[in-house]
């Protein structure tokens, strides 16, 4: 592993799968699931290649096979990695990862209901009281098409990958939700291979946790920022969270909507990013300005913007803050464990969330259709315990409390 390792960076990229060494180097940048191999550059990705493709992956993996570890490098195989191996295997036995088409086909038709209410509000009245409920729809329906996509995009759904992409990415995600689906893809599949994760002077490589100047997730985190003006700022952070939160979804339209247009996207896919982009914008403002006169326009679209954000955000901070962050490697099961948490279930966590208060079984399984998730939580405890791993499954209220109260720690120290 140590020619390996000095192999750790965009253009010079080896991975290890199965202990047979690829060169990656001028296929990450054509990588379908964008560039996120950078992360595990000169690593082991045996574990994190096996969580997000399917077997037939391998054969094209052949093409860039240079060579195999020497037996002295070959590292054995834990207890803990072989156990969670063989339970992902006893589900895919079970058909876990197959996903109901009736499921879905209610979650697209369910979510799509919201967003032709909000339409018909602003159609029927001009009433600033109902175009305020009509922008919380908005903001609602974008949290709720948010997860849809998701589950497209991991492809969950089809098992087709160009159908995912296209009626997950380009429709629900760029048209819809006006979110950049390569986007999506580079910053969100590297957060799954290294969550909370970062570099060895605590600079994040997991891009969830790069939140200054604004928000540090760890004392080490904090230690980085030199600014006076920048801790003065970061000791405000726990009172100054949610009125961050309203703001997450014009920074994430803003970031989409330049990666749309640059030419970090690949020259196949601009067609289909720009074009359901711009129709995006076309939807919201034609709908927005043409069924309203103007400042009640801008009240619908910002009520949306504003309460997207913060229903998408709110559920995004469950997940993995206040949790373990670290700055060397470990194997892909113990990294989505120390880092990740559950929210109880329940009908409507299970709805709102989006599946994703099972966040841990989600991390632990990428491609396990949302409806399966709570089917796997016992066998998930079970083992964790076994290798003595706390399993963090917690309340909404609680989760948010934790989030709160680790922010106010870090604060304290800036």
């Amino acid at each position: 592993m140590d020619e390996v390792s000095k192999h750790n960076r965009p253009g010079d990229a080896w991975v290890v799968v199965d202990n047979k060494v690829y060169d990656v180097s001028d296929f990450a940048d054509r990588h379908p699931g964008g560039r996120v191999i950078y992360s595990l550059a000169g690593r082991n990705a045996t574990d994190v290649f096996a969580a997000f493709h399917k077997p037939t992956t391998r054969a094209f993996l052949s093409t860039l096979h240079i060579g195999d570890l020497k037996e002295s490098e070959v590292e054995p195989t834990g207890d803990l990695l072989k156990d969670f191996r063989d339970l992902r295997s006893s589900f895919e036995a079970k058909g876990y990862f197959k996903s109901n088409p009736a499921y879905y086909v209610f979650k697209v038709l369910s979510t799509d209901a919201i967003v032709a209410t909000s339409i018909a509000i602003i159609m029927w009245t001009s009433n600033p009281l109902w175009v305020l409920f009509s922008g919380v729809l908005l903001g609602l329906y974008w949290q709720q098409v948010g997860w849809l996509s998701h589950d497209f995009l991991h492809h969950q759904v089809f098992k087709s990958r160009f159908l995912n992409t296209f009626v997950g990415g380009y429709i629900h995600g760029n048209l819809l939700m006006g979110f950049s689906t390569n986007w999506w893809k580079n910053k969100h599949n590297t957060h799954h291979a290294v969550p909370n994760e970062c570099d060895k002077e605590y600079r994040p490589i997991d891009p969830d946790i790069d939140t200054l100047p604004y928000l540090a997730w760890s004392e080490n985190i904090l230690a980085t920022v030199k600014s006076k003006t920048v801790r003065s700022l970061l000791r405000y952070q726990s009172p100054l969270f949610f009125p961050l939160l309203s703001f997450a979804r014009f920074a994430w339209s803003y970031a989409s909507l330049t990666y749309c247009f640059s030419d970090e996207v690949a020259p196949k896919e601009r067609f289909w990013e720009r074009l359901f982009m711009v129709l995006h914008y076309a939807w919201v403002l034609g709908f927005g300005f043409g069924c309203l006169p103007f400042w009640k326009g801008l009240m619908w679209m910002l009520t949306g913007q504003i309460t997207g954000g913060l229903f998408l955000a709110i559920v995004f901070v469950q997940s993995h803050n206040a949790m373990e962050i670290y700055n060397e490697g470990k194997d892909f099961y113990t990294a989505q464990i120390v880092t990740t948490r559950d929210v109880n279930g329940g009908l409507f966590n299970n709805w709102f969330t989006g599946g994703l208060n099972r966040q841990l079984e989600h991390h632990l399984f990428p491609t396990m259709p949302r409806h399966h998730l709570g089917k796997t939580c016992k066998a998930v405890k079970e083992l964790c315990e076994k290798h003595g791993l706390a399993y963090e499954d917690v309340s909404f209220a609680t989760g948010t409390s934790l989030v709160l109260e680790h922010l106010s720690r870090i604060a304290a120290l800036a």
